[in-house]
């Protein structure tokens, strides 16, 4: 039978339109995670397990006990990143196995995974569209012809012998990320303002994934299921580290980024994007390069900063002995919290790269770019400029802690939104001149994630599982913003309406009313009756008599300046309290406050 001819790959408006009608969402396509819980097989006991635990216990004895410390002033320290990021999609990149994170070992292979006699890789199509949604992000020049090559090196959970990837002719080049003071304060300490950092991205290229290992001291097991996911391999440029933490925040940055254009979904704390860092040091006003070092496959971002930190510890200490540094490739042993030697660094001929002879080109039709980037949602920076702009005007940091927790399929970002639209539109044009109308954002930020996310954390309840709708609590606040309810009031209908019972249909209007919640409308001299009744009542054994002759003291000429003041004070906040107990909380404090402070003046 003669070979079979490679097949060039060719994308077009008509490759979109298909993939996006077969997969969930029109606009970008998701990938469906697998994550059934796997029963623990047989030979995962006695000594395995026991290995197992004393390794977890020692990775996290290293962690608690390595600091961080400032690099050694008298050298510049230089990074480059090589993120591998698994792609937003629901098969394998040459073949039809489906992608999964938590699957039973070893379940999820296809011939040409396991690399067996005959079988031949298939580029799939809907592996590309992620692929070129995280370029386009990272603001790569998009080629319009790429191609795939073979990188040679044997390991075990990596059957054919060779990885197939993108070396001569990459799908994406010339991009960058930007982090700004809000990424790292690293950035601010460099003079730039608002400008920000740009860290280069040299290219971003189509690449298979390998196997996993899981190693003890008896026994290594290899499951394939990882073998052949599409991935994404981001290569930066060097860049000169300000300090340990700016490498860690350009790799959240470009995880934020992959994530907000669904490209890849699955982060680090899955195993779904894996950081190779370059480390080289060099004495300080010295322009070229010291020589690099890579440590490989760094699952987070502390152990990335753990990795520089210890091996640029490792280099200064070689040279300053008159030692010469060797370009190795290096792991990190959580045990001893230091980098070891693996290997010594291969170049371009040790992996005898090739033009992989069974895949043609990849090449994307014009127009096609064009349309993936008009259907991409906000970047990162784009919302959380918008967010903390005109309009919402929430603070930094609470507008990061909205985005956090809208990562994935949470949406809480949509859900705020709409609450903010709801309360602006109830309070209406009026509100609007006034102070609060034009920190409506800020209020209803406030309330979600202090009040509202402190109160699903105590009930234990995820995000997806809140049970107050946008309206629900929109009209919570209108209520509190127009005056018809206390603080106080709200806090308390908020905690219930997070636990409610099956047989509650009640709207807040009909509870408020029902229950008699709303603040009371007490003209100024029947509060000021009750608090001159409160003042002169005999019905607490005496204390309210007590209070009172103290407060008479002060003002008779004991104590001094501010300490009397605040002594004073704390002394009139009891009656303040005894007030709003019996009007129920339905008056606002600072009315009862403000009676207080007349009646005491006339009565002392």
């Amino acid at each position: 039978m003669p070979p079979r001819t490679p097949t060039m790959a060719y994308i077009c408006h008509t490759c979109l339109r298909t993939l996006h009608l077969r997969l969930p969402h029109p606009s970008i396509p998701l990938r469906k995670l697998t994550t059934t819980t796997t029963t623990t097989p047989d030979f995962e006991t006695g000594t395995f397990r026991k290995d197992l635990k004393s390794t977890l216990k020692s990775e996290h004895k290293s962690r608690q006990s390595l600091k961080h410390s400032a690099f050694p002033p008298a050298y510049t320290i230089t990074c480059g990143l090589e993120i591998h990021a698994q792609l937003n999609s629901p098969q394998k990149l040459f073949s039809r196995s489906d992608t999964s994170i938590s699957a039973p070992p070893n379940s999820h292979i296809a011939p040409f995974d396991a690399a067996l006699p005959g079988s031949q890789p298939r580029f799939n199509k809907s592996a590309l569209l992620p692929a070129i949604r995280a370029a386009v992000a990272l603001g790569c020049r998009v080629n319009a012809v790429s191609r795939f090559d073979r990188k040679h090196y044997f390991y075990w959970d990596q059957p054919a012998g060779y990885q197939i990837t993108q070396f001569y002719s990459a799908l994406g080049n010339d991009g960058c990320v930007v982090l700004y003071a809000h990424d790292t304060p690293l950035v601010g300490s460099g003079g730039n303002g608002g400008e920000g950092v740009k860290v280069g991205i040299r290219q971003v290229q189509l690449e298979q994934d390998t196997g996993k290992t899981i190693a003890s001291a008896n026994v290594s097991l290899v499951d394939l299921n990882r073998v052949g996911a599409g991935l994404i391999e981001i290569i930066t440029d060097p860049f000169d580290l300000p300090g340990v933490e700016f490498a860690s925040a350009v790799v959240k940055k470009l995880q934020a980024t992959l994530r907000a254009v669904e490209a890849c979904v699955v982060g680090m704390e899955w195993g779904g994007l894996r950081a190779d860092v370059n480390v080289s040091i060099r004495p300080k006003g010295t322009d070229a390069l010291g020589q690099r070092c890579e440590i490989k496959n760094l699952s987070s971002l502390k152990l990335v900063e753990e990795a520089i930190t210890a091996e640029v510890a490792r280099q200064v200490g070689i040279l300053e002995n008159g030692g010469v540094v060797e370009s190795e490739t290096r792991g990190w042993d959580v045990e001893k919290g230091t980098t070891k030697r693996l290997r010594g660094k291969e170049g371009e001929v040790d992996y005898r790269y090739m033009p992989d002879p069974d895949l043609g080109p990849v090449v994307i039709a014009p127009g096609v770019v064009e349309s993936v980037k008009n259907g991409l949602p906000p970047l990162p920076d784009e919302v959380l400029a918008q967010l903390t702009g005109v309009g919402y005007h929430l603070s930094v940091k609470d507008a990061q802690t909205l985005m956090m927790w809208d990562e994935g399929e949470a949406r809480v970002i949509p859900y705020y939104k709409d609450v903010v639209e709801k309360v602006t539109t109830a309070l209406g044009p009026a509100a609007q001149k006034q102070k609060k109308g034009k920190e409506i954002g800020k209020i209803v930020g406030n309330w979600l994630i202090h009040e509202l996310g402190g109160t699903l954390t105590t009930r234990t309840l995820s995000w997806s599982q809140n049970p107050l709708s946008p309206t629900t609590l929109a009209s919570l606040l209108t209520h509190l913003l127009t005056n018809r309810i206390t603080s106080a009031t709200a806090k308390s209908l908020l905690s219930t309406l997070a636990s409610p019972s099956p047989s509650e249909t009640r709207t807040i209007e009909q509870i408020i009313e029902q229950e008699n919640l709303a603040i009371k409308p007490l003209s100024e001299e029947e509060l000021e009756g009750i608090v001159r009744r409160t003042v002169a009542s005999d019905d607490d054994g005496g204390r309210s008599a007590g209070v009172l002759a103290q407060i008479r003291a002060l003002e008779g000429g004991d104590g001094a300046g501010k300490g009397r003041e605040k002594k004073r004070k704390g002394l009139a906040s009891f009656f303040v309290g005894k007030v709003m107990k019996e009007l129920a909380g339905r008056v606002k404090a600072e009315r009862v406050e403000g009676a207080v402070e007349k009646v005491l003046k006339e009565v002392v």
